[in-house]
């Protein structure tokens, strides 16, 4: 079994710069020091009853991703944040919605293409069936067919599926489609210990077994996941400098990483996200900007959320989210932010947190 792996120095710093666009900073700026420890602080002190964070910045900044980068830290540190014991269940339960889709009479000819892919083989797959007294899932090929053309009349195919099985024992070796690679594969490339150990602020100890396997259980509501958009710049222009080498916030927050190398520990959704996409169980959800704030507490309704609200936000945008507010208070009651901070914040940022009541 892999276990813990101790940081380059107890603290964690030596050596670590901060970046944005050509500027390179010795010290990392206040208002990004306390956004990184937020999200570490938070991850640090999570679990019931709900939370629900608004930080009100003066303008758009990286602040949603270095929160994210931090909870994303804290997450490396816990040996249960990986899918070593619960993908069997991440697989059930795309299956059990494949099923209740294939009846639905929304299903689209297009559905079905294939569900998982064998990461050893390549191979494709569709959900078929499962049994929960077996621990079980049963799959068939995509490329059978159950009619074919015979003599120009289409007919049954008299032939049967070709079949396969998940079990416990093999489901790390199962990729979802438009999910993240489940484990590192051989020669795969595992996540830099050196960089997420020097990270300022964040020393307590990576369990190894995180760097190799993938995680959804935080994610970033944005603006625009494509590598070219304005939005995703800003991920993509700042970050951290170890040595000569340069780790950019999209890297760090394995924003990109849909390839069938890399793993992945953040999910990246759009404003405009779906009930659909609340697919497996969140602890945490960053949103950046008032729209993703507003869309996250509907969509993950058991998740901690940390809203970043700019102030530069339209009036309408400020509207809808007093109007929220107003009726999150029949539920929620305002508590001390100290809480989930690790020092005082700059005097421009400010922090309101809210606890579900019991």
């Amino acid at each position: 079994m892999t276990g813990l792996l101790k940081g380059q120095e107890e603290a964690g710093t030596a050596g670590m710069q901060y970046f944005e666009s050509t500027a390179l900073y010795e010290n990392l700026p206040s208002w990004a020091a306390a956004a990184l420890g937020l999200g570490y602080r938070w991850a640090q002190t999570g679990g019931a009853p709900r939370r629900i964070g608004l930080l009100s910045m003066p303008c758009d900044s990286e602040a949603a991703g270095l929160i994210a980068l931090g909870a994303l830290r804290r997450d490396l540190e816990s040996r249960n944040i990986n899918y070593e014991e619960a993908y069997f269940e991440v697989l059930l339960r795309a299956c059990r919605e494949r099923a209740a889709l294939h009846k639905s009479r929304f299903q689209t000819a297009d559905e079905h293409l294939w569900d998982v892919r064998n990461t050893t083989e390549g191979t494709r797959w569709r959900f078929a069936g499962h049994s929960d007294d077996k621990d079980v899932i049963t799959l068939k090929s995509t490329t059978y067919r159950p009619e074919i053309k015979r003599k120009g009349k289409v007919i049954a195919n008299p032939n049967s599926a070709c079949t396969s099985f998940i079990f416990r024992r093999n489901a790390l070796s199962w990729q979802l489609r438009n999910g993240s690679l489940p484990q590192l594969p051989a020669g795969g490339t595992a996540l830099a210990s050196s960089v997420y150990n020097a990270l300022p602020g964040c020393c307590g100890t990576l369990w190894e077994a995180n760097l190799s396997q993938s995680h959804d259980g935080l994610v970033l509501v944005g603006r625009g996941a494509a590598h070219d958009s304005v939005y995703m710049r800003k991920f993509i222009e700042s970050g951290f400098a170890l040595g000569e080498k340069r780790y950019s916030l999209a890297e760090l927050l394995t924003l990109h990483n849909d390839d069938q190398n890399r793993i992945r520990r953040l999910r990246f959704l759009n404003e405009q996200a779906h009930q659909d996409d609340n697919l497996h169980a969140v602890q945490l959800v960053v949103a950046d900007g008032i729209s993703g704030l507003l869309q996250a507490i509907d969509i993950f309704p058991f998740s901690d959320i940390i809203g970043i609200c700019n102030r530069d936000a339209s009036p309408e945008a400020v509207r809808q989210l007093r109007e929220r507010l107003s009726e999150l208070s029949r539920y929620y009651s305002d508590t001390d932010p100290g809480s989930v901070l690790t020092e005082q914040l700059p005097a421009k940022i400010l922090l309101r947190l809210l606890q579900r009541r019991d």
